[in-house]
């Protein structure tokens, strides 16, 4: 189902585990593409269908469920967001190119003069 796909994908996201999030994004494709296929089968509603309330309760259930899911969704596009940007953060240290401008000794009041300060990428 969509909603195991997007809490295997957070589980992944949330251990940095780069071989589960290929994984479940493979997963949450597939079953996305099955969520597609079967919504594209599905009868169209009539009135007997509106005045059953089996039917009804059902649809209430999918919908809470469609706002789990997005909700799940959206908190994984947030996640991704974080550490994509902790990765670049870390890529600009490795390489030399993080912002210099604001730099501050170890008493927090002056700038830093350069020295014992080194950038990695420089070392």
């Amino acid at each position: 189902s969509v909603h195991l796909a997007l809490s295997e994908e957070s589980l992944a996201l949330s251990n940095g585990d780069a071989a589960g999030i290929e994984r479940s994004i493979q997963n949450k494709e597939a079953a996305l593409a099955n969520h597609q296929l079967v919504m594209g089968q599905r009868p169209s509603a009539n009135a007997d269908h509106a005045a059953n309330p089996d039917i009804a309760a059902l649809q209430e259930r999918l919908a809470a469920l469609a706002n789990k899911c997005r909700e799940l969704n959206q908190q994984n596009g947030i996640l991704i967001s974080k550490l994509s940007d902790r990765t670049k953060a870390a890529l600009n240290v490795l390489q030399g190119t993080e912002d210099m401008t604001v730099l501050y000794s170890a008493s927090g009041v002056e700038g830093a003069s350069g020295k014992g300060s080194r950038v990695l990428g420089k070392a």
